[in-house]
């Protein structure tokens, strides 16, 4: 059985897609099976790793929610597949308003395809709505992301506190675990260095090693929508990117 993992911050603009997206292309090229889940409806994990035109796509997340049925996954690569979001998903919480048990429809949806991958990897949107519940209730893990500073650092806080919520809560997910803390586009410098060391204290060994170093060529290949392992594959954001999928998986299987 496959292991589910949500990656959350309250914030936007931490690298949460582009981490998901490195550490499961990092998963694949060891040759285990991903699906990546996209659950924030700006879809930036979506135009990462598909080639599809948005005009092309007949279906998307937001329609299966409303007819299980139409639940479709895509293909985008060698051990790596999609259930991709777009725009139509920031009306979830109208749509959904009449469908008893709404928090638990992608726990629904993950059930009958869970066995067939290693790792589930579910991009939570920057906000800690129903559709974040969704992803927590369905996780078996969760990954905040976070860079070094106040306004990202008070973003991880609420996630914590919605994490302590859900857990505690017999009918939600009390076995969810809080797997790891990622650090991304780090500097080093006192502000940086203030946040990161928060964060240590508050998250211990929460926090993954090394963190992940701040590089224009992870931009770049956002905007390629190229792997980083392809486009600088010996460069220091892709070893840092290598090293965190090491531990993180190391964390999740043992």
């Amino acid at each position: 059985m496959g292991q589910t993992i949500a990656f959350c911050n309250n914030k936007g603009g931490v690298g949460k897609s582009s981490s998901c997206v490195a550490i499961g292309q990092a998963w694949a090229r060891m040759g285990k099976k991903v699906l990546f889940v996209d659950l924030d409806s700006q879809a930036n994990l979506t135009s990462i790793v598909s080639t599809l035109d948005p005009s092309q796509r007949e279906v998307s997340i937001r329609d299966a929610f409303l007819n299980p049925d139409l639940f479709s996954i895509e293909n985008v690569g060698e051990n790596m597949d999609l259930v991709a979001s777009d725009l139509s998903l920031s009306n979830f919480d109208r749509d959904t308003a009449a469908i008893a048990g709404r928090e638990y429809l992608l726990l629904d949806l993950l059930k009958d395809v869970k066995a067939n991958y290693d790792f589930i990897l579910i991009d939570c949107p920057p906000a800690l709505g129903l559709i974040t519940y969704n992803a927590l209730i369905a996780a078996d893990h969760l990954v905040m992301v976070t860079t070094a500073d106040q306004l990202s650092y008070q973003g991880l806080v609420m996630v914590a506190n919605l994490f302590a919520d859900v857990k505690s809560n017999e009918r939600l997910n009390k076995t969810l675990k809080l797997t790891g803390v990622i650090v991304t586009r780090y500097e080093k410098n006192k502000v940086s260095e203030l946040y990161l060391n928060k964060i240590k204290q508050e998250l211990g060994q929460a926090v993954i090693e090394p963190v992940i170093r701040k590089a224009t060529k992870m931009q770049q290949a956002v905007s390629l929508k190229q792997s980083i392992y392809d486009l600088d594959p010996s460069g220091k954001v892709t070893a840092d990117y290598i090293e965190v999928a090491r531990q993180l998986a190391l964390r999740i299987l043992q």
